[in-house]
């Protein structure tokens, strides 16, 4: 894979990490629906090509461990 540029920049305000015994949620909360369609679409995308790349960059204002 090659590198390129970042595909949501300031993607919503929000990121939640959230445990129930074995599984894990990584919630990400968008700032639009379209935002959202968006972003899992690009993920489903990368989860059936084998390879999953997410990068976070700038701090949310808002982080919740759950």
């Amino acid at each position: 894979m090659t590198d390129r540029g970042f595909t949501h920049p300031n993607f919503g305000r929000e990121a939640r990490i959230e445990q129930y015994g074995k599984e894990v949620h990584l919630v990400f909360v968008a700032s639009t629906h379209e935002q959202a369609d968006s972003m899992c679409d690009l993920l489903i995308t990368q989860l059936k090509d084998g390879a999953l790349n997410i990068t976070l960059l700038g701090k949310p204002t808002k982080i919740v461990e759950e």
